[in-house]
């Protein structure tokens, strides 16, 4: 791909409307907000050696599993880890029906707002708050007051959000990681069913690869209907020697990354390490005292009661060749730019295993003619897209229910599509191919609703800001920001061309290709999902998923 000129794929890309997950995306720099150095030199050379096909230390896609820490790892663990201040908030809206808590410890303390006194009983009173704060509910209405909480919740020191309070290069790291094949699971001694609500929004990691500290849950009838009821009983600690024991319980693989940044995580990093071939553990060090906060006691830096990184961790890390990043001199950046109030998406169907038998056939074609091309896979795979819109931030989730209210009601898991034709947009002396489906009423129809029910949500342009991330060029991002712009009177209604991706070759073998003859098949959506696009009109960041399956 790096061979591939950047304005070539950039028009092939546009002009068609392919919007691949990773195409093209490698040309610019994949960590932006990394200082050149030791650190970022080591996750590249590390990710490079084993997704390159014929490396001695090449991985296949299954494997490829990193894990991460989230408290002081992927976001902000200071003055206190996030879900404690969601504890303390619950303790007060709360504390009116409990009235013996302004006696009990660490109650009484928490109402005074005096959280020192709260937490001299360490572990034991975190529990306990713990449990009266998260238990006694569904795990439906658990989850709703999450996210309610979580939408507005801000750290009473810096005054922003938390979810703006994540890290922009380990945001940058995901995405990486994501585009060459990694499937990335947090691994935190957070509450599972804390996190699961907004990681998918703010990390791309779905509730599914999360694992995490629970209470025990109980099946029962509620009024007729099954719920699962939230007891006050813990079912499983996820922190320190815990962690490989969750991360095999829940992935059942030994993960071939791990990333944390305390003594929390240390059992992690030796698991995954203890493996065989290529493996990579890294530690964040927190020590930018003016742009986020200093602590350690590693290195001279202030100790901490929660999220410490002491000596021994600092040594250990330098005996076994773990790379540990210095937060004020590997990152440029910290935090992520402010929200753009605008966000460009694309919401498209995912094609079921028939259409990605014969598009990974094709595309292991066209990789023989072109090795430089992309390949499918887990991470990559082909769809078709509806529509590109821009639409204010604000209002995502009712774009996800406008969404899938379309989808339901024209019963898209039903749908059959006809693929009848090979096609190529032309790129220079390349050709970008795909298989064409047939334009049939339906799907004309299913793009015409999808295209009036997000209509109100929409505004006409947006900023290079609205996407993932810039180009290298102000060019392209002109080029891409108008392309969005006109997609919907371009691309829709007579002009739609439903079809999926399936690679690169040279132009003069993808006409000998379109002219053999082409044996139709029938195939299905699976899936629908929104992404935000990126770069090069890349569907960068998975928003919101829905299964179609039957």
């Amino acid at each position: 791909m790096k061979a591939i000129r950047v304005q070539t794929i950039l028009a092939a890309i546009l002009a068609c409307a392919l919007t691949l997950t990773a195409f093209g995306a490698q040309s610019a720099d994949p960590l932006p907000s990394w200082n050149d150095g030791k650190a970022k030199q080591s996750i590249v050379t590390f990710v490079e050696k084993v997704t390159q096909p014929g490396s001695p230390d090449f991985v296949p896609v299954p494997e490829r599993i990193a894990t991460f820490d989230n408290d002081g790892t992927l976001w902000s663990e200071q003055p206190l880890p996030v879900q404690l201040y969601f504890a303390l908030d619950r303790v007060k809206v709360l504390g009116a029906q409990h009235p013996e808590w302004k006696t009990e410890e660490p109650f009484a303390s928490l109402l005074k707002g005096d959280v020192k006194t709260a937490l001299a009983g360490s572990d034991h009173a975190l529990l306990e708050i713990v449990m009266a704060t998260h238990t006694g509910m569904t795990t439906i209405e658990f989850e709703k007051i999450v996210k309610d909480w979580i939408a507005t919740a801000k750290n009473p020191e810096t005054g922003k959000r938390f979810t703006d309070m994540t890290y922009q290069p380990m945001l940058e790291l995901l995405a990486y990681l994501r585009e060459n094949g990694f499937k990335n699971f947090i691994v935190s001694g957070g509450g599972i069913e804390f996190m699961r609500p907004w990681t998918e929004q703010v990390y791309g990691i779905p509730p599914e690869q999360i694992i995490g500290s629970s209470v025990k849950t109980k099946f029962e009838l509620r009024d007729g209907k099954p719920v699962l009821e939230r007891l006050s009983e813990l079912n499983f600690n996820d922190d320190k020697s815990d962690k490989p024991v969750g991360i095999n319980q829940h992935i059942g693989r030994r993960p071939i990354a791990a990333f944390g940044n305390s003594r929390g995580d240390k059992e992690m990093l030796e698991y995954t390490q203890g493996g065989s071939g290529a493996r990579f553990e890294l530690l964040v060090l927190h020590d930018d005292a003016a742009r986020e906060f200093a602590y350690g006691p590693a290195r001279g830096l202030p100790d901490v009661k929660l999220g410490a990184f002491p000596v021994a961790l600092d040594e250990q890390a330098k005996s076994s060749g773990w790379t540990v990043v210095s937060m004020k001199n590997d990152w440029k950046t910290v935090f992520p730019a402010a929200q753009s109030r605008v966000t460009a998406i694309d919401i498209l169907l995912e094609p079921d295993s028939t259409m990605l038998k014969y598009a990974d056939a094709n595309n292991a074609r066209l990789l023989a003619v072109f090795p430089k091309g992309f390949a499918l896979d887990a991470e990559h795979r082909p769809h078709i897209t509806l529509i590109q819109r821009f639409v204010r931030t604000e209002d995502l989730d009712k774009v996800y229910a406008a969404a899938e209210k379309v989808l339901v009601s024209a019963n898209v898991k039903a749908m059959k599509l006809e693929a009848f034709k090979y096609y190529y947009a032309p790129a220079g002396a390349l050709g970008v191919a795909g298989i064409c489906a047939k334009p049939t009423a339906e799907i004309i129809k299913l793009q015409a609703d999808m295209i009036a029910a997000v209509e109100p949500f929409t505004v006409e342009a947006g900023p290079i800001e609205a996407f993932t991330a810039a180009h290298d060029d102000p060019g392209s991002d002109a080029a891409l920001i108008q392309y969005v712009s006109t997609f919907v009177p371009k691309m829709s209604g007579e002009n739609f061309n439903p079809h999926v991706s399936t690679g690169v070759a040279p132009r003069d073998y993808l006409d000998k290709m379109n002219a053999e003859p082409f044996q139709s098949f029938v195939f299905s959506p699976a899936g629908a999902a929104v992404y935000q696009l990126g770069p090069f009109g890349t569907a960068a960041k998975k928003l919101k998923a829905w299964d179609l399956k039957p």
